[in-house]
């Protein structure tokens, strides 16, 4: 039409005047802060989803940065009862139950925290492959990129992101503090049982009534399913509890099978599982 304009990328930091990076061959510009509040915000909303620490919505995440309650994703490990009822809205129940979701969260496999430290171009599906190929975190970051890279489905980018993010400093640091709190850094490798629903992998979303979501993965596994934690089109059920977040748009968009508790429930009793026993 003659009047389109060139975009320009910002050369800072809109939020905390840093430069603004934009990786050779990448379309996306980053701030190089990693301590921009946005950056953090964004690092720390990522990893309470993956890690599914239910409870602890972006509000709550926001809230808790304004009070200096945390600072990195780490700080969600040590964050007190006693603080936390101090703020605004928050009950002694409420406290309770994330801070319960808090401790089951320091359980999560190994791929899980890796997806969750957000390391450049680690999706989910690549920290599966490189938590089985390695096994616990001190393995991987004692690899070498050559050792990274031959991982089938990894490469050489992959490879030289994850490098660089275990050279970082800032990084190293974190991974402590979160090894300090108790957090689980080894792939715990569950063996497959033979069963009714051998190749089918579940999600779980929302709030389940009648069990925890744990015990859901467990009964699922032991009908032969897998029960994994992000929405991939690998996944063929989703099942949906109470206030289900935003996995079940992300199946639908995939197609994937979804299903209420009670279709859960039932599917379970088909194949001779009772739920409260």
């Amino acid at each position: 039409t003659g009047r389109e304009r060139r975009y320009r990328l910002p050369k800072k930091c809109p939020v905390c005047k840093s430069d603004v990076e934009r990786p050779e061959g990448e379309a996306m510009a980053y701030c190089s802060n990693m301590t921009c509040p946005a950056q953090m915000f964004r690092w720390i909303t990522h990893f309470v989803h993956v890690m599914d620490i239910e409870g602890l919505g972006e509000k709550w995440i926001e809230i808790l940065l304004e009070n200096g309650l945390i600072k990195d994703p780490a700080g969600i490990y040590r964050v007190r009862k006693k603080k936390l009822i101090e703020l605004p809205r928050m009950g002694e129940k409420l406290a309770d139950k994330i801070l319960a979701n808090v401790e089951a969260a320091k359980g999560r496999n190994l791929d899980r925290l890796l997806f969750a430290l957000g390391i450049r171009h680690v999706g989910s599906e690549i920290a599966i492959l490189l938590a089985d190929q390695f096994g616990s975190l001190d393995a991987l970051s004692a690899a070498s990129e050559e050792e990274i890279a031959e991982v089938e489905g990894v490469g050489p980018r992959i490879a030289d992101s994850v490098r660089a993010y275990f050279r970082d400093r800032k990084k190293k640091a974190i991974i402590e503090k979160l090894r300090r709190s108790g957090v689980n850094m080894e792939q715990r490798r569950t063996k497959r049982v033979e069963g009714p629903l051998r190749g089918e992998r579940f999600v779980f979303t929302g709030t389940l009534t009648a069990m925890s979501r744990s015990r859901a993965e467990r009964l699922v596994a032991s009908l032969g399913a897998e029960a994994v934690s992000s929405v991939t089109r690998k996944v063929t059920h989703l099942v949906a509890g109470a206030d289900p977040g935003a996995k079940l748009a992300r199946a639908e968009g995939y197609e994937i099978d979804v299903m209420d508790e009670a279709a859960f429930l039932s599917l379970l009793q088909e194949h001779g599982v009772e739920p409260d026993a």
